[in-house]
């Protein structure tokens, strides 16, 4: 790691803290979570921006939809916690401290399999999970 890209797991972790999960099908014997950023992006820094689209999709690769990337299973382990924790959740009761446990502990594992994605070179790693996850999003 250059000392010019020492602030990039700060940077991954209020990426990841600027999600929102929800479960986008609750009803299936295996309930589904996706990913959207709480925030307009078009406000933000193109970097940044990147950056958001590359957690989308490490996410996708944790769920077990991504290629054969070597995850973390503490990452896999945290997400699966994080959908059951959704799941049980009653509809409309808001979120609970409990479930936002399980978020924190997912946003963690998140951004620390982001940065062992992209620690050799951050940028241009960004720029190619963002892409990826275009391409994949036009299939």
């Amino acid at each position: 790691m250059k000392p010019a890209d020492d602030h990039w797991p700060a940077t991954l972790q209020r990426v990841v803290a600027s999600l929102e999960f929800r479960l986008t099908d609750a009803r299936g014997l295996t309930p589904t979570m996706g990913l959207e950023p709480r925030f307009r992006m078009e406000a933000l820094p193109a970097l940044i921006q990147t950056a958001v689209h590359a957690a989308m999709e490490v996410d996708r690769w944790v769920a077990g939809d991504g290629p054969e990337a070597k995850i973390d299973r503490e990452a896999i382990v945290a997400r699966k916690s994080l959908v059951r924790a959704l799941a049980a959740e009653p509809p409309g009761s808001g979120r609970s401290p409990f479930t936002d446990g399980y978020a924190a502990a997912y946003r963690l594992q998140l951004a620390r399999a982001i940065w062992s994605l992209i620690a050799d070179h951050p940028r241009r790693r960004l720029e190619d999970l963002a892409g990826s996850r275009e391409t994949n999003a036009a299939a």
